[in-house]
Parts: structure tokens; sequence; C-alpha cells
């Protein structure tokens, strides 16, 4: 019995591969990676460097996707997700008010 053994189809690959491309989750998950490009550069402000390596990963996911079609992986989302909680709107507002 294979308790710790990969099952079939549960690599992102084989997700990917067995359904369609749906573009309109796909736009809409780059419109989120476009707010989070905003939001660091709002937290930031006027100083920031577009070097940013938060910033030039975002951004370059965005570029990726639309001149390449190429989809963020399982791991790059989850990248995002942790910057996003860093750099989102409503905590630059609470760290603002302390």
């Amino acid at each position: 019995m294979d308790c710790g053994g990969t099952m079939k189809g549960s690599r992102l690959v084989d997700v990917l591969d067995d359904k369609p491309l749906n573009k309109k989750q796909w736009d809409i998950i780059i419109g989120k990676l476009k707010k989070l490009g905003t939001a660091i550069e709002m937290f930031y402000g006027p100083e920031m460097n577009i070097d940013d390596a938060d910033y030039r990963f975002v951004n370059d996911r965005i570029e990726y996707y639309e001149t390449k079609g190429r989809l963020l992986t399982k791991d790059e989302m989850k990248v995002c997700n942790n910057l996003w909680n860093r750099y989102h709107p409503k905590k630059q507002v609470k760290e603002i008010l302390k």
C-alpha cells in the first residue's frame, strides 16, 4: 500500500491539462495581480524603485500572461497571496493609524 505517493492527476500540470483554459477566470486573477502591483506602488509612494523585487515579480507575471499566455503556478499564487497580505491597502491604513 502506497500511503505517501503521488496520486495520478494530483500534480498541477495534470489538473491544468485535464481542463480547458477558463480565460475569464484567469483574467480575474490577473486583474487581482494588477491591484497587487498598485498596492505595492502605494505602499512605497513616490520613492518606489521600479526594480523592487516584489513589484518586479508581480509585474513580470502580468506581462508573461498578457504576452505569452503563461499561467501562474501554484507556488507563484502562494507568493502573490503572501505579498497581498503584506501590501494590501487595509493593512496600510492600520499602520498609518498606529
